[in-house]
Formats: structure tokens, sequence, C-alpha cells
């Protein structure tokens, strides 16, 4: 694997445009911009304040950067040095800035999550959307037709919109009443079809709706512990994957939305059957003189490394994360009372099929777009690690990041090369 020289940014503010073919940095105050292909960089936009946010526009022509607590935005043209746009939305600040799927407006989620406003940066226009009950979850979309899905909290009840989104034609299409006693996120089938809602994590309860507020599905659990952690659709929409606070992940089918298995994240593996056992050793190597990290296959039995779970608010405890891969075929699977451990599920074969053992906590994990076998893992060190398959098992990579630095952000991308 090749690495180039270091770039700084700061607050982790690096994205890629949409088509791939730019880089954008933010340093402090400074946007730059880089060819994705040279890295030279292209152009430099200065901020009148910090830089606390940056988006890419749909199309990856325009680009803005924000200083939430401020309220100020501005937009750049990247093939247009001279033209700009600004948008203040005062001193009460803002949560949140997102596109639109048109790229032509910009979405501002107010302080207190009392509203959005949607500027238009055609017709310097706003539309106001009231009563969001989020700034960071609980909204989607839908591209064809462009359609905008927000929860929201009206008069101390829960509800789904449904928002018509195209260019300037901002129009209410549907709202309706969600069965749950304090909503806390949403998610739209990769279908458009369908949307899971689920309630608090003191109640374990999984509503499917459709966009018209027709309810298909309804599954809770009536016991003392907690309830949903995390929610992920198949590719196919076929299936949900539910992770719970109790330390399992449910599978439920579209066909009767009822949960079809249980995944457990045992403490204790006494016969490792067909599942591999992958743990991290940290070895000084006499040759390079310094630590070298690489993987071990673990027979069992074996007692999976975990933490005490402490009694007080948002416990360490439970399936924090869960995603499929690109074909549907394995979900992964992070307990957070086992932080340093990753399990992979075969979908068709029902089974576990690895278990991977981190010297460190796992930060993020993403699946390969376009390789279904292949997962890379980040721990907050200097490593890069992969799961490559069934077959092929696991790689450690390190990454040349200098003294002191760690890596927290990894994103797989597309390129056609």
């Amino acid at each position: 694997m090749n690495f180039t020289e270091p770039y700084k940014q700061s607050l982790n503010l690096c994205r890629f445009s949409p088509d791939l073919k730019h880089i954008a940095t933010a340093i402090e105050n400074i946007i730059v911009i880089r060819s994705a292909e040279t890295l030279k960089v292209s152009r430099e936009f200065k901020h009148p304040t910090l830089i606390q946010c940056i988006e890419w526009s749909p199309n990856s022509s325009l680009i803005l950067a924000a200083n939430l607590k401020k309220g100020d935005i501005i937009v750049r043209d990247i093939n247009d040095p001279t033209w700009k746009k600004a948008i203040k939305e005062g001193p009460a600040g803002l949560l949140n800035v997102k596109w639109n799927l048109d790229g032509k407006s910009i979405m501002c989620f107010s302080d207190f999550e009392l509203r959005i406003t949607i500027w238009s940066l055609i017709t310097n226009n706003g539309y106001y959307i009231q009563d969001p009950k989020y700034h960071n979850k609980g909204f989607c979309f839908r591209e064809d037709p462009p359609w905008f899905i927000l929860a929201e909290r009206r008069e101390c009840k829960d509800f789904i919109g449904v928002y018509k989104c195209d260019t300037d034609d901002w129009k209410l299409l549907n709202v309706f009443q969600v069965d749950t006693v304090d909503l806390d996120n949403i998610a739209l089938s990769p279908n458009g079809h369908y949307i899971v809602a689920w309630d608090n994590c003191i109640w374990y309860k999984i509503l499917i709706y459709t966009l018209d507020g027709q309810c298909l599905g309804n599954f809770s659990i009536d016991d003392e512990g907690l309830g949903v952690k995390s929610v992920a659709w198949s590719p196919s929409s076929k299936l949900v994957a539910v992770g719970g606070y109790d330390q399992k992940v449910r599978l439920f089918n579209s066909y009767n939305w009822s949960p079809i298995i249980e995944f457990i994240h045992a403490s204790r593996i006494k016969n490792p059957n067909k599942l591999k056992i992958w743990k991290e050793e940290n070895e000084f190597n006499k040759e390079y003189g310094r630590i070298i990290a690489k993987y071990d296959l673990v027979d069992g039995p074996l007692e999976v490394p975990s933490i005490l779970i402490e009694a007080k608010p948002n416990p360490k405890l439970g399936i924090g994360y869960c995603k499929f891969n690109s074909n549907g075929h394995f979900i992964a699977a992070r307990n957070d009372n086992m932080p340093n451990c990753l399990w992979i599920w075969n979908i068709p074969q029902l089974m576990p099929v690895a278990l991977i053992i981190q010297s460190s906590p796992i930060k993020h994990f993403y699946w390969n777009p376009i390789g279904p076998d292949q997962l890379v893992i980040c721990c907050g060190n200097e490593y890069v690690y992969f799961w490559c398959g069934q077959e092929l098992g696991t790689e450690i990579i390190q990454v040349p990041v200098g003294n002191n630095s760690s890596i927290y952000l990894l994103m797989y991308l597309v390129l056609n090369i």
C-alpha cells in the first residue's frame, strides 16, 4: 500500500467531492481544494471566522463553509473564484448545515432545534419547517422522487413529516403520528419504500411504516432492560438489523416484519467450530527496532475481553454499531461493553464467521463498497486493520502518520482509474 505525504487539516475537516475529483481540507479559516489525482492545490478560499463545518454540494461544483456558533455560512464555486453566497442566521447560531439533494439550496438547523430553514441559492428565498426533533439524526432523503423525511415533535407527540424537496418547490406531502413514547430515530430503506422508527432506549420498540403513514410492523419487548441502540437496513431492503442494549442483534424480514434470528455476542466461547478468532498481538521486532502489530489465529475456549458495566446513564453496553456489507451477505457488529471486539456474521448461513480482537478499542469500521469481502477497522492508532473474507483472513498495515499522531477517521473511495 502506498501513502502520500501528510497534509494539514483542523477539526478532522477533510472531504472528498461526490465525483471524487477534488479533496477539500479546512485549516482554521481557510479551505484548501486539491486535485484528487495529483494532490496539487487548485483553489484556496478564506473564511472570515473559524471553519467548523465544510460540505460539498451533490454536483461537486460548490462547497460551503460554516461557523455554526456564529451562524455564518459562505458558499463558494470551485470553478469561479469570484462567485460566493453568504448566509447569516444571526447570533442564535446553528446546530447543523446540510445540502439539499438538488445542490441549489441549503438546510440550516437552528439552535435549540426550533426550526429548519431552507435557503435557495437561486432566488434567495427561505422555506421554514417548524419543530424538528433533532439536528443530527431523525431525518433522511429519498432521491427518486426527491423527498425529505423528518422526525418532528408537536404538542408532546411524535410525528414523521414527508416533504417534496425539488429545487424551490418545497411542499408538505404527508404527516403522520408515530406510536412511540419518545421517538429516537428513523431510517429509510435503500429502495425508498419503508421507514423504520424506534423508541427511546428506555423502551424496546420497532415500527415499520410506509411513506403514506401505514404501519406494517410493530415489535416490542416487555422487560426491565434498555431498548434499541442501533439499526441498519440490508442493501436489498429485505432485512433490518436491530442492535439492542441486551447485546443482541435481531434480524427482521420484510415479509411479516418479525425477527427471524438473534445473534448473541457471548462473553465466553467454548467451541469456535467454524468461527475464526483473530487476535492482535504487539511484539518488539529487533530487526526494525520497534513494535510490530500482527494477528494470531486463536483456538477456543476463549474469554472474550469486556469492560465492567457501570450503573450510570448512557452505559457502555449493547450493540453500538451494526453494518451490512455491500451485497448483504455479511453483517459486522460492535458490542460496546466488548469495545475491542468486532463480530462478523454470515447472513445466508446465519452463523458467526469471524471474531476480531484488537489491542485497543475500535473507533470505527467500514465495509468496502465494491469489494464485499473486505472490511477496514480504525482503532485510533497508527495502524489500519483489514478483514479480507473467510478465506484470506486479516491484515495489518502501519500508516506513516509521524510521531504522536493517530488515525481517527477512515473512508473508502471508489475511483474510476
